[in-house]
């Protein structure tokens, strides 16, 4: 739930509680939070404002409608319905919305950085014009990822959690693919699909989020049978010495994950780099939460 000044309201006979922050959220265009009391209006406004007049602005503003009003005939979250509700009016509104940043939600400093290297890919891939090329897929990437932040925040109802990012990852594995040029040779492969996890300072440990990561990586391998190759990274900060080995942990917790999610281990490959490929280059000694993390490609 959004972080918005405390209220109790009555609705149906349902009491409603939301938590408070000041955070300034522009950062989404959308500066406010939900209001259980204007649900209906924000979500009747939001149908007959002005349609956008792009194809991905027409579909993101039906989505965003779609996912308030489960949010209030399904959940009863009039306050996140209201959020949404009017988020939507925003796309409709012909302004450029962009998805939630996971700072203005009640998350660890970690949880923000790994949500943030998420979004990071999703809105570089919109910018690069996946707006344009595939509206469709693009609205629904960016629609989940709002459901996946919002509902993680929550907590409580795994079953969508889950649902909410295996949909976002189907539509970014859809927007990452290469289109062939005109006229090109038929591709003899598949090109393959990367994963990636990431971990806590010095830690080996696979958080909720990678467990995520980690079934949409299994998922694929039941589907392609493919070979699987595992990387462990480390950032900066300790001995190169250190790292080293502490990639090889990392990359040896992502292959016990995977073995144990049925993939066979004579057809994984492990490797580990240490702090020798940084994804975010830092100088030595430095904390990066985007450089801890294990990259996991499968054919």
């Amino acid at each position: 739930m959004q972080i918005r000044p405390s209220i109790v309201a009555a609705l149906g006979g349902i009491a409603l509680l939301s938590a408070c922050s000041t955070v300034d959220n522009t950062g989404t265009a959308v500066p406010y939070g939900g209001n259980p009391f204007t649900y209906s209006s924000s979500v009747s406004s939001a149908i007959s404002g002005a349609e956008p007049t792009t194809a991905f602005g027409k579909a993101l503003k039906a989505e965003y409608i779609a996912y308030a009003q489960r949010e209030a005939d399904e959940w009863y979250d009039y306050f996140d319905a209201d959020f949404f509700a009017k988020k939507a009016g925003k796309v409709a509104a012909d302004e450029n919305i962009l998805p939630e940043d996971p700072a203005n939600w009640r998350f660890s400093a970690e949880e923000i950085a790994q949500k943030r290297a998420v979004r990071d890919e999703l809105i570089a891939l919109l910018d690069g014009g996946k707006r344009e090329e595939k509206p469709d897929t693009a609205a629904i990437a960016q629609a989940r990822f709002d459901c996946w932040v919002e509902e993680s925040e929550e907590g409580w109802q795994t079953e969508l959690i889950s649902q909410c990012w295996k949909d976002f990852e189907a539509a970014m594995a859809e927007l990452r693919a290469v289109e062939p040029a005109p006229m090109a040779e038929p591709v003899a492969a598949k090109e393959a699909r990367l994963f990636t996890i990431f971990f806590d300072f010095d830690s080996v440990a696979i958080t909720p989020v990678s467990e995520r990561v980690l079934d949409a990586a299994a998922e694929q391998w039941a589907t392609s049978m493919g070979t699987v190759s595992i990387v462990g990274h480390a950032d900066a900060s300790g001995s190169a010495a250190y790292n080293l080995k502490l990639s090889e942990r990392r990359a040896a917790a992502a292959l016990g994950e995977l073995t144990g999610r049925g993939l066979k281990g004579d057809m994984i490959d492990t490797d580990a780099v240490g702090e020798g490929e940084l994804l975010i280059p830092t100088p030595d000694g430095v904390r990066e939460p985007r450089n801890r993390r294990v990259t996991i490609s499968v054919d």
